[in-house]
């Protein structure tokens, strides 16, 4: 594969080990990206343009932009002029200025029909429309690679669309109907996401036995498609019409190997390629103007530049607190103005503790709960339908979202229609009775993992004689109540056992989506 114009500036590691294991030695921090290289080797050095960054997530997607006018140096961008794209197909769940809004679940559902590629039109293929119902893609290459095409009907849900069938029993009982999330962990090859990569992998092998897809690379390529379908589609809405050209910036782990990166460029490029977005080259699966970024190292320098509360010569460690996982660097900030990211001080630790490893915590609750109660599987209706529904209506969007440990609060009822009484089980009245205790336990056992992850990385760049000040804490996870405190908690227990102290910074409202790799500049 190749990469245009040394578009690639921060790559991965080949053979990267996990999180937790990972020696100095073979540890090469990638380079934050430099926006001066944007700027060089152009006719008109400064034409009008914007900057798009993709970040592709483990549970949650977004994308931002910034509009760079004719004759102004790609390093004069300002992060009060970034913004993120909205307005997502079927996303009624959050108010206007809820930051969430501003994200897209990273989910689709396939049909289960092998007639699901059999449409092409290689020589002409058509306009996607504004709404991004629809796409138009190549047909296989030599490999089986992910250039092939198809129309995508109707049937393909992605992001909200899948939320929004998600609590009908048929979406379950369907065996036509193949759903699939946290497949960007397809990509990171580390022990740690084993388990996951096994699950995923049963549904990928069955749509690749059916012919609806080749390869796991097809499946984050046709979401990233409909992703900057409608990127595109609302960009035009605001005036940034295809006369602007684009600057890619593609957010990646730190602990991705080259191979992953290059596997998501490749993927990249053939969406871009199907939305009509930019200059893509599907046969060199090379994208002009496009640059790979650290997913840590950027958050980090946008932070530097939006707050503060960093001064030189501070260590702190950056808790990027997701929906898959929870990820760990420790940093330090140079003595020199402007300040800048000087050292990454031990190995980066991190696990499979994300807020949506508290919803298969529910989950596995309610499999165990109902498993005996088989007179509730009638027609469409199942008990394996009941629990995602209650997991995704109750779970997700009630109790986890405000879910405060410290706080005394009744049991939790959950209706289920025709539920028999069980007193041992807390059945009564069509409801389950949950007590407070349960979901206290399935916080605890993410929230004590995450302590331990911040702990080494303390305890690490103590014995190395670095003072950690600060830990900051970002991520849609970083906003839940019960994480913050139970952080904070931590802390000062710390603090009080080795006679010093370390405070939380808690995330700024939307930072995630709001352009954090468009600013980590310099």
């Amino acid at each position: 594969m190749s990469f245009s114009r040394s578009s690639t500036v921060t790559l991965g590691r080949e053979n990267a080990p996990n999180h937790q294991h990972q020696s100095e030695e073979d540890h090469s921090r990638p380079e934050p990206i430099n926006l001066d290289l944007l700027d060089e080797d152009r006719v008109d050095p400064f034409p009008k343009r914007l900057l798009i960054a993709v970040d592709f997530g483990t549970t949650y997607s977004a994308v931002s932009y910034v509009d760079v006018p004719q004759g102004c140096p790609s390093d004069s961008v300002d992060s009060r002029s970034i913004r993120s794209i909205g307005n997502y197909p079927e996303n009624y769940n959050y108010h206007y200025n809820d930051p969430m809004g501003l994200e897209v679940p990273t989910e689709v559902i396939y049909p289960l029909d092998r007639h699901f590629r059999d449409h092409f039109n290689l020589d002409n293929p058509e306009e996607p429309p504004e709404n991004g119902d629809r796409v138009e893609v190549q047909a296989p290459d030599e490999d089986g690679d992910i250039s092939m095409l198809s129309d995508m009907s109707e049937e393909f849900r992605w992001g909200y669309r899948v939320h929004e069938v998600w609590n009908r029993p048929s979406t379950h009982s369907n065996t036509t109907n193949q759903p699939l999330s946290r497949f960007k962990l397809l990509l990171d090859n580390s022990e740690m996401t084993q388990s996951v990569r096994r699950d995923v992998s049963q549904t990928i092998n069955t749509l690749k036995r059916r012919h609806v897809i080749q390869g796991p690379l097809h499946v984050i390529a046709d979401f990233l498609t409909y992703l900057l379908e409608h990127t595109r589609s609302q960009l035009r809405r605001q005036g940034f019409d295809d006369s602007y050209e684009k600057e890619m910036v593609l957010c990646v782990p730190a602990i991705w190997t080259q191979k992953a990166c290059r596997d998501m460029q490749a993927c990249l490029a053939a969406a871009m390629k199907r939305a009509n977005f930019t200059r893509a080259d599907l046969q060199n699966k090379s994208i002009d103007n496009l640059f790979i970024v650290s997913e840590p190292e950027a958050a980090a320098a946008h932070m530097l530049s939006t707050s503060a509360e960093i001064k030189s010569g501070d260590c702190f460690v950056l808790l990027d607190a997701g929906g898959g996982t929870v990820d760990a660097n420790t940093y330090r900030v140079s003595r020199e103005e402007p300040l800048r990211l000087e050292t990454e001080i031990v190995a980066p630790g991190g696990g499979l503790h994300g807020s949506s490893y508290l919803n298969e915590g529910f989950r596995e609750y309610l499999e165990d709960l109902l498993a005996e109660e088989t007179y509730l599987n009638d027609g469409t209706e199942t008990i394996h339908g009941i629990v995602e529904r209650i997991t995704f209506e109750e779970f997700e969007k009630r109790i986890k979202r405000g879910f405060d440990y410290r706080q005394q609060r009744p049991r939790k009822e959950i209706y289920i229609k025709g539920l028999r009484d069980n007193p041992a089980k807390g059945f009564r009245n069509e409801c389950i009775y949950v007590p407070k205790q349960k979901i206290q336990e399935i916080f605890f056992r993410h929230l004590d993992a995450i302590v331990e992850i911040v702990k080494s990385q303390l305890e690490e760049a103590r014995g190395k004689g670095y003072t950690v000040g600060k830990v900051v804490l970002i991520g849609g996870f970083g906003t839940s109540i019960s994480l913050s405190q139970r952080l904070k908690e931590f802390l000062e227990e710390y603090g009080r056992e080795h006679n010093c102290r370390v405070t939380l910074m808690e995330p700024q409202q939307g930072f995630v989506s709001q352009g954090k790799y468009l600013n980590a500049a310099d």
